[in-house]
């Protein structure tokens, strides 16, 4: 989900950064590493493994840091890229125990979680049937 800056205090950076040097500039949750490319296990939710190098579709070995986003996709690989969680969903709680550095696959998977909490119930018609 975007930030909202006026939401958070003017330190905002120099707090997350400090979370993530803390962290190891690694995903508190899964561990995985800031800015490296990686393939993430389907069965596993936590597992991953690192992919520096690979075989492009013409042949070419190429370095995987230099892949668009796009190619990286095609390819089923990520690059992970850390972000600062309020763990309690309060952006003025800037304490370092509410604070996590996760991935961005952790820190959604955190947010859905809440969201779900939040939903209201589907609209349905007079009949009982969902509307859009």
């Amino acid at each position: 989900m975007p930030i909202r800056k006026s939401d958070y205090p003017s330190d905002w950076l120099d707090i997350s950064m400090q979370v993530k040097a803390d962290a190891g500039w690694r995903c508190e949750w899964c561990g995985a590493p800031h800015k490296r490319v990686i393939e993430r296990d389907s069965l596993d939710p936590s597992g991953w493994k690192t992919i520096d190098w690979l075989y492009e579709t013409d042949g070419r070995l190429v370095d995987t840091g230099t892949l668009t986003w796009k190619r990286l996709r095609f390819h089923g690989l990520t690059r992970v890229i850390l972000t600062t969680a309020h763990l309690d969903r309060d952006s003025t709680n800037n304490t370092r125990e509410n604070l996590a550095a996760l991935c961005q696959r952790c820190h959604l998977r955190h947010d859905i979680r809440h969201d779900r909490c939040r939903q209201p119930p589907p609209r349905t018609d007079q009949g009982g049937k969902k509307t859009i």
